[in-house]
């Protein structure tokens, strides 16, 4: 119960330090970008599938860059702030920032794409004429980034914990790298990839999107039922998490003090 008290209150304390007019400009930047884009497909008389795969796209490159903002920094800013001593020598201090910066990445990331998708389909549904169901489309991708957003603020946590300084390089070569490449390659190696198994999860929630047909990506990517992808992303987050826990306990940073 007192991790439980002080991770929330670590991630509290994050959301508020979150507030600043700074960092509210940048989430709105980020937020308000994949529903402009939308805007100016729509007003321009652009199809359906394609706004489709536009929000998906652009809610996961602004969704990806707020946690690589907020996510991948758990460490660095209490080392360069001069608190980590502080917190390092509490009771379970280290671990309470771990899961609470966590948590607070979670929650940020989750409220611009929140916002974003909520007005990017808005925007779909009254610059476009469709039968899509705009309900199942907004509940289909508010499930499917919230999924994400646990997924890869635990693997950018787990950066950040090991490449304290450099975390966000490190992060970005992940997602060139894994997301991108690997994910990509209708081999073994690419179900590994936290993209191959929500892009399975999004494809059921939200409705095929993919521009390859079902058909044919089925054949070079397999198939395998919502519970197999589910239990693999679950199972990700909390192996990630205790990997982090882990990390940030017994490894030693230098201060700036040290230094």
């Amino acid at each position: 119960m007192n991790l439980l008290r002080s991770t929330w209150a670590t991630a509290s304390f994050e959301v508020r330090r979150s507030m600043s007019m700074q960092r509210l400009m940048v989430a709105s930047v980020l937020a308000g970008f994949p529903p402009a884009m939308v805007a100016v497909i729509g007003l321009s008389g652009g199809g359906v599938p394609l706004t489709d795969l536009l929000i998906i796209v652009l809610v996961g490159i602004v969704g990806l860059l707020a946690q690589l903002l907020w996510a991948t920094s758990n460490v660095f800013t209490e080392l360069e702030g001069k608190s980590w001593i502080f917190l390092a020598s509490r009771p379970r201090g280290r671990i309470s920032l771990f899961l609470g910066k966590y948590v607070s990445a979670v929650a940020f990331s989750f409220a611009v794409c929140f916002v974003a998708i909520t007005l990017s389909i808005v925007f779909r549904t009254y610059l476009l004429t469709t039968e899509i169901n705009p309900i199942r489309n907004w509940i289909g991708m508010i499930g499917s980034s919230l999924l994400a957003c646990m997924v890869y603020s635990a693997i950018f946590s787990v950066i950040g914990t090991i490449f304290q300084k450099r975390a966000m390089v490190f992060a970005a070569g992940y997602i060139i790298m894994s997301e991108m490449i690997l994910a990509n390659v209708p081999a073994i190696i690419g179900r590994f990839t936290a993209r191959f198994h929500l892009q399975a999860v999004a494809a059921e929630w939200i409705g095929w999107f993919h521009p390859v047909p079902e058909d044919a990506f089925e054949q070079l990517f397999g198939k395998a039922s919502q519970w197999f992808h589910l239990s693999c992303l679950g199972g990700a987050v909390v192996a990630l998490l205790i990997i982090g826990c882990v990390v940030i306990t017994t490894r030693e940073y230098i201060t700036a003090e040290e230094a």
